[in-house]
This record gives C-alpha cells, sequence and structure tokens, in this order.
C-alpha cells in the first residue's frame, strides 16, 4: 500500500546487496572468521587498513566473500554493539537475513559434515528454508532459488 508521501518523493530505484555488516566480539572475532569461512565456504578479503586507524585497534574486522564476490559479510569487532550473543536461540522470526544459494542439498550437507547444528522449515514458501547460528548469535537464513 503505497502512501501519499511516497507519491511525492523521488523513487529509491534498489540495485542490490553490498554486504551484510556483523558486528561480534573483539574476543570472538578469529571464531567468527573461521565459521564465516568453514561453515559457509567465504574467504577473506583485502580490508582497508585506514578501518583500523579509525577504530583505534588492531584488528578490528574482516571482510568476508564468496568466490564469485558476489555476496560479503563485514565482520566488525567492537564490543559496546547489540548483538543476540553465542547462547541466543536459533530464531526464524527474529532479525536475519535470508540468502539464496544454488544448491540446499549440498549445503545441508556441509553442514552435516562439519557437525553444525541447523532447524528447518519446509512448505512455507517455495524453498525449504535452512537456518545457521553464527557465533555470535546472528541467525542466517539458507534458501534455494525455485
Amino acid at each position: 500500500m503505497a502512501s501519499v508521501i511516497d507519491e511525492q518523493l523521488p523513487q529509491v530505484k534498489w540495485v542490490g546487496v553490498m554486504h551484510e555488516g556483523v558486528p561480534c566480539r573483539r574476543s570472538d572475532l578469529d571464531a567468527c572468521i573461521k565459521f564465516y569461512q568453514d561453515v559457509l565456504g567465504l574467504k577473506l578479503l583485502p580490508r582497508p587498513a585506514r578501518l583500523d586507524e579509525i577504530m583505534g585497534y588492531k584488528p578490528s574486522g574482516a571482510w568476508l566473500g564468496d568466490a564469485e564476490d558476489k555476496v560479503q559479510f563485514h565482520l566488525i569487532a567492537k564490543d559496546d554493539e547489540v548483538m543476540p550473543g553465542a547462547n541466543a536461540p536459533m530464531s526464524p522470526t527474529g532479525r536475519h537475513t535470508a540468502w539464496v544459494v544454488k544448491d540446499l542439498n549440498a549445503f545441508r550437507a556441509r553442514l552435516k559434515k562439519l557437525g553444525i547444528k541447523y532447524d528447518q522449515i519446509d512448505g512455507v514458501v517455495a524453498s525449504d528454508q535452512v537456518f545457521v547460528k553464527d557465533p555470535s548469535g546472528f541467525t542466517w537464513e539458507f534458501q534455494e532459488q525455485r
């Protein structure tokens, strides 16, 4: 439903996602990097040294992305940001991001081989929905494009 205000404003033309910024505790940065590399299969990307200067400590984060440079996660190591925490339950109804993967069966097989717990919901949308939680307690959803 469009509002009257929307009709009077210049329209936003969406192009796509640039990256997902993910806070993590400084002490959890290595565990988070390992999760995003091992579990999600991402690689470390170059990151501007200026970011460490701005934050005042090193390392202040890490950037990770997929092989085709379509997806990026920017880990931000900062202890005073709001984050769910390692003991947070996996929550498909809480704040989360859903990602499309080419082969959900391959992703599930990877999770099983790594011993990573995941939840799944079937029959709600066109794809099964697979949910995993990172070391900071963030829930990530994965679906297959249908």
